[in-house]
């Protein structure tokens, strides 16, 4: 998915990065990451499309604290997925990390004036490990360090939402990244140790995919705890509190709140229920 505009600190670091490089390559902005809160770029190979790096950057600084939590939800998620590896050190900054999956391509995270910086590669082919240092470390020698990003990005459609996440965030708002994906509306809201996002799409976008996905995970034989829940025309919720509905016929909506926890299943629902109007326009 493409924002409607490129955000300008992941695009410039990603532009920074592409002179870099052996080759040619292509840069693209891509959707903000949930948590961290994180503006997106892509570089592609020209002449092997899985050959790509993938890079966030942080919005906003963390702390000591921040970065601990980061690194506990890193080691949490990898065990959720089933992943055997954990998280190594890496010599890229104080407090870098790495992770080299078998399955899929491996990333590193590392901080740069306290913002977290994430490089993965898609491709797990031999070398990409190293690969993806070198990257992350032409990105922490930036001469001035990374351009600064503003922490706000609002829509006036989103605003319906705010009083809702900030319950779910558990404080206010400190960062947004509200746009036009795909010219589908996405609200996004974070702090240093959460963040929430809505998404809309068609009947052939990644919406509409993860609505199908859910709603068969509530049939019955399913393994997966799903249920129906009374949000838009049709809607269904993951135990973990993951919610996909329909706003209309054709479109449909997710919304994801990271870390995802049972105990905030509510409390997504009320932000699906305030958003909902924004979406059937």
């Amino acid at each position: 998915m493409r924002p409607a505009a490129e955000a300008a600190s992941s695009s410039a670091v990603c532009e920074h990065v592409r002179t870099t490089l052996p080759g040619n390559w292509t840069v693209a902005a891509g959707s903000s990451a949930t948590y961290p809160i994180a503006d997106v770029c892509s570089l592609t190979n020209s002449t092997d499309a899985n050959n790509r790096f993938d890079i966030s950057v942080g919005v906003l600084a963390l702390s000591a604290p921040d970065i601990a939590a980061l690194r506990t939800y890193e080691n949490r998620s990898l065990k959720d997925l089933g992943y055997a590896v954990r998280p190594v050190a890496a010599t890229v900054s104080q407090n870098s990390w790495s992770v080299t999956p078998a399955a899929v391509g491996p990333w590193i995270v590392f901080f740069t004036g306290g913002r977290p910086v994430r490089v993965a590669q898609t491709s797990s082919a031999q070398g990409q490990q190293q690969a993806v240092t070198a990257v992350a470390r032409t990105i922490a020698a930036m001469p001035g360090g990374i351009p600064p990003a503003p922490a706000i990005q609002a829509r006036p459609e989103c605003e319906r939402g705010t009083p809702a996440a900030k319950k779910i965030l558990g404080g206010r708002a400190v960062a947004r990244r509200d746009a036009i994906v795909d010219g589908n509306l996405r609200c996004h809201w974070g702090s240093t140790r959460a963040g929430v996002a809505t998404a809309g799409g068609g009947p052939a976008s990644e919406p509409a995919t993860d609505f199908a996905m859910v709603k068969d995970a509530g049939t019955p034989g399913s393994a997966a705890i799903t249920q129906r829940v009374n949000v838009g025309e049709e809607g269904w919720q993951q135990d973990n509190g993951f919610l996909a509905f329909r706003a209309t016929a054709d479109t449909f909506v997710t919304i994801r709140s990271v870390p995802m926890t049972p105990t905030q299943s509510a409390q997504i629902r009320t932000l699906g229920k305030a958003i909902l109007p924004s979406y059937k326009r």
